[in-house]
């Protein structure tokens, strides 16, 4: 009988800075794995996501759609 596996956990916490100090304000922050204790500084959302798929299989999970309204209250 196989043993059984235990599912891959990976854990991030992202902080995002809002810098209205500009003319436009702007976001910026910091993701890091918790696991590894690996984190990187990002200006676009795309940095973030390319550094927790190094971690985690990102192409494969998508956001969750909007729930239908409920109109029949």
């Amino acid at each position: 009988m196989d043993a059984p596996t235990l599912p891959l956990i990976s854990s991030f916490i992202i902080r995002f800075v809002l810098d209205e100090t500009a003319d436009q304000p702007t976001y910026h922050g910091v993701v890091r794995h918790i696991q590894t204790a690996q984190e990187v500084s990002f200006t676009e959302w795309r940095e973030a996501t390319e550094f927790m798929r190094r971690f985690v299989q990102l192409d494969e999970l998508q956001p969750p759609s909007s729930p239908d309204p409920i109109t029949n209250l």
